[in-house]
């Protein structure tokens, strides 16, 4: 068999591409030199099913088909593991969550948006109103039509009532254009009803953030309150 597999280009082609595929599968990474040896491989089995090749094309045949499977579950993996800098920074950094399991679930329940001045994100006493999270961008608060406090960047909106199971205490505009991470709550309290330490990370997370938040506002109260005395 290895005379036959000598004597031709392509069973030679089929040969270097076995052994490519063979490092790439024994250290579970697939790069794109991997990628063309598949496609080498493809070709020198056409051609031993082509010349009718009988043990070259059986073994050729087995070894594509099992690495094309192997190359596929990499791809997908691969695919997966990905974030884009902005999910790296707030489910990485921001909520602290290191398991890959867990990041992939977290990004199953956000979206990513745009916003314009002037867009309400939450109106005061909505039911159920979403988590969002401001990667960019500042947004105003109001409560009673009157002005409480700003927020911006990595902080969250939205958090009370989520602890709380109460409706928006407060009405949030955009005041500056803005990147937003707007969560499916539903999705979310499913996902950390599932998982304990990714329900803690959360909840960690959304406390400190509201502890910071509540504190910024008393003190801008409290200037507003010396300026007008």
């Amino acid at each position: 068999m290895i005379s036959e597999l000598l004597e031709n280009p392509l069973n030679l082609l089929g040969l270097i591409a076995f052994l490519v595929l063979l490092r790439a599968f024994l250290a579970n990474d697939m790069t794109k030199l991997h990628a063309l040896a598949l496609v080498a491989w493809i070709l020198a089995l056409v051609w031993a099913i082509r010349t009718g090749n009988g043990p070259a094309q059986l073994a050729a045949g087995l070894l594509a088909l099992a690495n094309l499977w192997r190359y596929a579950t990499i791809y997908r993996r691969t695919r997966q593991g990905l974030m884009s800098r902005e999910e790296e920074a707030l489910i990485a950094q921001v909520l602290a969550v290191e398991v890959p399991a867990q990041q992939r679930r977290l990004r199953d329940v956000i979206t990513w948006r745009d916003v314009d001045i002037g867009e309400v994100l939450i109106r005061q006493g909505q039911v159920a109103p979403p988590l969002i999270f401001i990667a960019m961008g500042k947004m105003d608060i109001e409560h009673d039509g009157l002005p409480v406090g700003t927020c911006g960047p990595d902080d969250f909106i939205g958090e009370m009532s989520l602890i709380s199971g109460e409706g928006a205490s407060a009405t949030v505009k955009v005041a500056l254009p803005a990147r937003i991470a707007v969560f499916d709550r539903d999705g979310l309290l499913r996902l950390v009803g599932g998982m304990p330490e990714l329900s803690r990370a959360l909840d960690r997370t959304l406390n400190r953030g509201l502890t910071a938040k509540i504190q910024r506002m008393n003190e801008a109260s409290s200037q507003r309150w010396n300026f007008a005395g």
